[in-house]
């Protein structure tokens, strides 16, 4: 190629060079503002309407998934303590505190949840106040000799409940018929309790639970009254409460609701079944406590003066006789009486 040629296209792209660099110079001219500094770029504003103020309870499921959280730490604490006092105390021990805890949880659990069914009143109207309030205070637990010695010895009209008869207590049928009232104390399946005996679970056939409550009637003669020992997994279940039923029906029996859980589906299946609703009230020795009970007592008895009626659930502890025994003056203020005579049925 000529070198004339070659010096022509040299020059052709030189002029380019310097056109660009003209538009690149031109740009940045025009890019900038009256301080002489390039703006940054402003993002776009799109208007949102203004935060809508949510009300307190908008926020009640993480509340209650934070209570439930704690509630579950102090639950495997109870049980751990449960477990020790087991080996320290033995089996009575055991069976009380476990039944104090599911009774705590199920209050616990009412909050933001299931709420503890409402009163319903007996068939049989109580007594009108002026001729005096009627309480109703069922032992739990019971199950041997001593006890029923301890409570026969307060000579204070009471309602025992004997756990069906098996290995080293197959005698409570034969102890419960030194009463002239009592009651069965019957083991259900708990969301968290390691049995120490048999107890009806929740997935039991309707034959299986019906064979249960024919040997339970067979054994208690003149039973009437079973009411729930633990239980708070089974008497939450709807299914599993209406094949109970069914066999309490069968046999003539009334279930009593020691509420154990929020969530019992006792209430329901008592009017399925045209039934009384029977639930316990306060339960008297959740703390292992003279000073404790009695104030449990005195709250229990301002509730049957207030409404005519009232039943405590409390168990065969040394605390429990005492706060008993110390407190005869104030019961003196109620009538104590045997459920029948509130139920009539």
């Amino acid at each position: 190629m000529p070198e004339e040629k070659i010096t022509q296209i040299q020059r052709y792209l030189i002029i380019a060079v310097l056109f660009l660099l003209c538009i690149v110079l031109l740009l940045l001219i025009l890019g900038r503002d009256d301080t002489g500094k390039i703006p940054q770029q402003k993002a776009e504003f799109t208007p949102h309407p203004p935060p809508v103020e949510r009300p307190f309870f908008d926020n009640q499921d993480a509340v209650f998934k934070e209570f439930v959280e704690d509630l579950n730490a102090t639950k495997e604490s109870m049980l751990s303590k449960i477990e020790q006092n087991t080996t320290a105390q033995g089996f009575d021990a055991n069976l009380s505190q476990q039944e104090n805890f599911e009774q705590n949880v199920s209050e616990e659990r009412s909050f933001g949840h299931s709420q503890i069914p409402p009163e319903v009143a007996p068939k049989t109207t109580p007594v009108p106040s002026n001729q005096g309030a009627k309480l109703a205070i069922i032992i739990d637990d019971m199950m041997s000799k001593e006890q029923v010695k301890k409570l026969k010895s307060l000579n204070l009209k009471l309602n025992p409940s004997f756990f069906p008869p098996y290995k080293n207590h197959d005698d409570t049928p034969k102890l419960a018929a030194e009463f002239d009232f009592y009651m069965v104390h019957l083991p259900l399946e708990a969301i968290a309790f390691n049995h120490k005996l048999p107890f009806l679970k929740a997935s039991d056939s309707a034959e299986k639970i019906e064979e249960s409550i024919r040997r339970i009637k067979q054994d208690f003669k003149g039973l009437r009254y079973i009411n729930n020992h633990t239980g708070s997994l089974f008497t939450s279940d709807e299914r599993a409460m209406r094949k109970l039923f069914v066999a309490l029906k069968k046999y003539d029996l009334l279930f009593v609701d020691s509420r154990t859980i929020g969530a019992s589906k006792a209430l329901k299946m008592a009017q399925e079944f045209g039934q009384s609703y029977i639930k316990r009230d306060i339960f008297l020795d959740n703390e292992e406590d003279v000073d404790y009970t009695k104030n449990q007592l005195k709250n229990v008895v301002e509730l049957a003066k207030k409404r005519g009626f009232a039943i405590a659930i409390g168990h065969p502890k040394k605390t429990t006789f005492k706060a008993l025994e110390e407190s005869r003056d104030l019961l003196k203020s109620v009538e104590l009486v045997y459920l029948s005579e509130i139920y009539g049925e």
